[in-house]
């Protein structure tokens, strides 16, 4: 298997210059929506069901990410992969935050934490591996789109 047939868009006869744009909207795009996301599951408290939703999205999801670009020719397919990318890149960031405590959170703040201190000493320590995995993620895929 060649090169061509690995990246799809590529394979369609799409210069270089377009698909690496479309690469970059769409690791923009899923980096976006995966942090948003992730905010929406702390602003509503629910952390516990992360993992689950992620789990279930997760193949279906990659796999339309992957074949969109050989079936839809649109302005907007790498936003719909960005999109369709996010369960993907949840995943590694769901599995500490399903084991956390929201007890912790409280005992950070009840011993005079500020935002920043808690950031520092306990979300950074939890999430660095996890966050530096989806990153690479969302660069590989935007390259292999």
């Amino acid at each position: 298997m060649d090169a061509a047939h690995m990246i799809p868009y590529l394979a369609l006869g799409a210069s270089a210059y377009t698909a690496l744009v479309c690469g970059i909207v769409m690791l923009a795009t899923s980096l976006l929506v995966t942090a948003a996301f992730v905010l929406s599951v702390f602003a509503l408290r629910t952390e516990q069901h992360l993992y689950t939703l992620t789990l279930a999205l997760l193949l279906p999801c990659t796999g339309i990410c992957m074949a969109l670009p050989a079936f839809v020719h649109a302005t907007t397919t790498p936003i719909l992969q960005g999109f369709l990318l996010s369960p993907l890149l949840l995943l590694p960031l769901s599995l500490p935050i399903r084991t956390l405590q929201r007890s912790w959170i409280a005992t950070a703040q009840e011993l005079g934490a500020n935002k920043l201190a808690r950031l520092y000493f306990f979300w950074w320590p939890l999430l660095k591996k996890p966050l530096v995995l989806t990153l690479s993620l969302a660069t590989l895929f935007s390259i292999v789109q």
